[in-house]
């Protein structure tokens, strides 16, 4: 094709969902372009405000974070490539970036995820200010917005009634096969790679075991295929509170919150693990935590920016001490508390934390400390390696009792947590002697 040929495209703005097995976003901008003989355009935006951004004096990504979301981002280039297409990577906000798109390529639409928070939404709609269509479509939730409406006439306040409530009424759809992903002709990318993509890549991966370093969907795949032939998810609930221990839990939350992976297809594999090897609490319980998780998404688009005040989305009135070296000191693992300081030197080095340390760190600074609980869920979020702003966010909000929680925060005694958990010691010496 001329370089100078006027092309009609399609974009499909890849923001959390780095796969190409149930998109529905994909497919939906191939369906958008088929009638127009448009071309489809994936494109990647490294967004200033994940990638360059503060919020409470963290950062709004973690090295880990963006190393593995630049992996992953190869990863999809790769896998497009091989179907004669590509992805275009790009650093700053999507509308900032089409702006500059070369002017034979005309661009109508723009189709992406269905936004989980507020940062989604205006960006969105700075797309829809430069005169461009945009198709927000629910991408990675088990449930559609018309199964939600069908259960519930509002979101309840609580996960419990959430959970009982869309289980009985609703089904999981299947997860759509990945068909013949053709979405264009490859077309040049008119920049060279943003330098934060090579930086992000040159991060040095953690040693741990915890945590596995490939991004991408083939990666996802493959760990997601080991964990269920272990036959470790027979044995979940049972282990997943453990503070380490490879397959102690299913360790596939990195690549559930870069969409490497898809909820759905997770839920139908772990039917079909189920009618192989046999059902126990344990098998359900991984589904338990995937609704969990669905319900944080549906929570926080309900919430908005109420999520992120200090009060929560449920008005409660709190009061913290301001206390910025014990922050630091809880941030750097120099608290005193050798569980505490383990989790957070574990994090620290990793990007990564079990559901119990990771409980038990922001109950301590909670209720311990007294500190402002967004504080914390900021600091997290500047670490995590598997950080997604519906879970990070909502689960802050529920420890600290201003989320969905009837009952009140959820306050945790560490001491006794570590020796019913760390009996040994294994797991604070293993990180207290660590650099």
């Amino acid at each position: 094709m001329n370089a100078q040929s006027s092309v009609d495209v399609v974009v499909w703005l890849v923001r959390d969902t780095c796969r190409l097995q149930d998109n529905p976003a994909l497919d939906r901008a191939v369906e958008e372009a088929k009638p127009r003989s448009a071309t489809v355009l994936a494109l990647a935006c490294l967004e200033p405000r994940r990638w360059k951004d503060e919020q409470f004096g963290c950062s709004r990504s973690g090295a880990q974070w963006r190393r593995f979301r630049a992996a992953s981002l190869v990863a999809l280039r790769e896998s497009l490539e091989r179907t004669k297409s590509g992805l275009w990577i790009a650093a700053g906000a999507p509308s900032d970036v089409i702006s500059t798109f070369p002017p034979h390529i005309r661009v109508t639409t723009v189709v992406t995820d269905l936004p989980v928070a507020p940062d989604e939404q205006k960006e969105n709609a700075s797309l829809v200010a430069l005169g461009l269509e945009v198709l927000a479509v629910q991408v990675d939730e088990l449930f559609d917005a018309g199964q939600i409406k069908n259960a519930l006439d509002q979101l309840p306040s609580s996960f419990t009634k959430f959970r009982k409530t869309i289980e009985k009424k609703q089904g999981v759809t299947p997860p759509e096969p990945i068909g013949a992903v053709t979405p264009s002709a490859l077309l040049s990318q008119p920049w060279k790679d943003p330098d934060d993509l090579a930086t992000a890549l040159a991060v040095a991966v953690s040693t741990s075991t915890e945590v596995e370093a490939r991004g991408g969907e083939v990666a996802a795949q493959k760990i997601w295929r080991d964990y269920l032939e272990s036959g470790a998810l027979s044995s979940y609930k049972k282990t997943r509170n453990a503070f380490f221990g490879r397959t102690q839990s299913s360790h596939l939350s990195a690549w559930l919150a870069h969409g490497c992976l898809s909820a759905r297809m997770m839920w139908w594999d772990i039917l079909d693990y189920e009618q192989q090897n046999g059902a126990n609490e344990s098998t359900y319980w991984l589904r338990f935590e995937l609704l969990w998780r669905e319900f944080f998404r549906w929570y926080s688009r309900e919430a908005g920016s109420g999520l992120f005040r200090r009060e929560g989305p449920s008005g409660q009135a709190v009061v913290y001490q301001e206390n910025p070296a014990g922050f630091s000191q809880w941030c750097g693992g120099q608290t005193g508390v050798n569980i505490i300081d383990a989790a957070m030197r574990e994090l620290a080095q990793t990007g990564w934390l079990s559901n119990r340390a990771r409980q038990l760190a922001a109950s301590y600074l909670i209720y311990d400390l007294n500190l402002d609980w967004r504080l914390g869920a900021a600091w997290f979020e500047s670490q995590l390696v598997d950080f997604d702003v519906a879970s990070n966010w909502g689960n802050w909000a529920y420890i600290a009792g201003v989320g969905p929680d009837p009952r009140g925060g959820r306050i945790f005694n560490v001491e006794s947590q570590a020796e019913r958990y760390d009996s040994d010691q294994h797991y604070r010496t293993r990180w207290l002697n660590s650099q």
